[in-house]
């Protein structure tokens, strides 16, 4: 499992940092409709480490633009997940379910996205991530190298994504489980 991640990360890295740095919701939607292999826990783990990277390096606006689109990534596996769907089959729902500003989706996702960057900064200060991040001095090697170790030397930071993947997962049960009925 760790080999395929490497080998889609190694394949597909600069497509994800791409996507990592889109800003609009048209222009998201629009590359994963060409790139829809791309919807996947791979390329949300890889922008959630980018982050952490990010801001031990104090890029801070650049973390807060990749933390968008990891948590775009980790709304739509998330959805996925809930429908019982495949995330590559749904992503154009949460897009138009965002652009819409749906009775309050928009406001959750800012909600759960500033919790999520502050959780990034707080996890960043630990000791665990820092000594993570100096050992790899190339950042986007470091990344891959953070995605093997990731499960093995930093539990600080996988608490941080775990905390964040939860309380994704309750906000959107609360939030979509009548509307998906609907869409279904």
């Amino acid at each position: 499992d760790e080999d395929i991640s490497k080998s889609f990360i190694q394949k597909h890295e600069q497509k994800i940092r791409y996507f990592g740095m889109l800003g609009r919701w048209d222009d998201s939607q629009r590359f994963l409709s060409d790139h829809p292999y791309l919807v996947c826990e791979e390329t949300a783990k890889y922008l959630i480490l980018w982050c952490f990277h990010l801001e031990a390096e104090q890029k801070r606006a650049l973390m807060e633009q990749i933390a968008h689109q990891a948590l775009v990534m980790q709304f739509i596996i998330e959805m996925a997940r809930s429908c019982n769907v495949d995330p590559r089959g749904c992503f154009r729902l949460f897009f138009q379910k965002a652009k819409a500003g749906e009775e309050g989706y928009l406001e959750a996702f800012k909600t759960e996205l500033e919790a999520f960057k502050s959780r990034v900064r707080i996890c960043s200060q630990s000791q665990g991530f820092q000594a993570m991040s100096v050992e790899n001095s190339s950042v986007y090697s470091g990344i891959v190298e953070g995605l093997e170790s990731l499960s093995q030397n930093a539990n600080d930071l996988q608490g941080c994504i775990n905390r964040s993947v939860f309380n994704l997962s309750s906000m959107l049960q609360k939030d979509e489980e009548p509307k998906m009925m609907d869409t279904v």
